[in-house]
């Protein structure tokens, strides 16, 4: 099985077990203080893992309500409930594809690119942050969030206890990935929040640029 069918079905295994309620409720105390922070916008959403939808439909929403939205979900059993919860809304959208593989409407740019606990899994995190910077807008915004790096002593084990493969950064790759994607305003910080998980969320973000040029 490849490692792309091997994530998939770790995430319909999820989807399955309990709806991803519980991941859903711990993401969400980290989530919310970073997305609740940003300013309306008439522009394009993008999330990438969107799970089962519980930040795409606060997003489409609220932030992105006069906008539009648009995930991309690895997941068939994830993308079914996240469909459920933005049903009835003509904002928004969602692919069932690989992110790598994903391509968006021709032209289509982004002012937000949002990403909660996925990019450990792809097997070339700078390939996958290189694509997502490559489009945004002018001025629009990149936000990494992941619980699993090298400074995170909680989650060490998880590639042996999940039976897949993930990529292990420290914290100081993801930032030299968003400068080497042509991001500037490049920050970082560490999330803590929710009732089970100890460790602490690292949110990496970066902005493009108004003038960008991206080979």
């Amino acid at each position: 099985m490849s490692h792309e069918l091997e994530v998939e079905a770790l995430f319909d295994e999820w989807a399955i077990e309990d709806g991803a309620v519980d991941m859903a409720r711990e993401h969400w105390a980290r989530v919310e203080p970073v997305l609740s922070a940003l300013k309306p916008c008439t522009g394009r959403y993008l999330e990438i893992g969107p799970g089962n939808g519980y930040a795409l439909e606060y997003m489409a929403g609220s932030k992105f309500a006069g906008g539009y939205s648009h995930a991309v979900e690895l997941s068939q059993e994830m993308a079914r409930m996240c469909a459920a919860r933005v049903q009835g809304r003509d904002n928004v959208d969602i692919d069932v594809e690989s992110f790598m593989n994903w391509r968006p409407p021709a032209g289509m740019q982004f002012d937000l690119i949002f990403s909660m606990e996925v990019f450990y899994y792809f097997e070339d995190i700078a390939a996958a942050i290189d694509k997502a910077a490559s489009l945004l807008a002018p001025g629009g915004e990149l936000i990494v969030m992941v619980d699993y790096y090298e400074e995170s002593h909680e989650s060490q084990g998880w590639s042996q206890e999940l039976g897949v493969s993930l990529t292990r950064w420290p914290q100081r790759r993801y930032l030299e990935a968003f400068k080497e994607a042509g991001l500037q305003a490049v920050s970082q910080e560490v999330k803590s929040g929710g009732v089970h998980e100890h460790g602490l969320t690292l949110c990496t973000r970066g902005k493009r640029p108004s003038t960008y040029v991206h080979d």
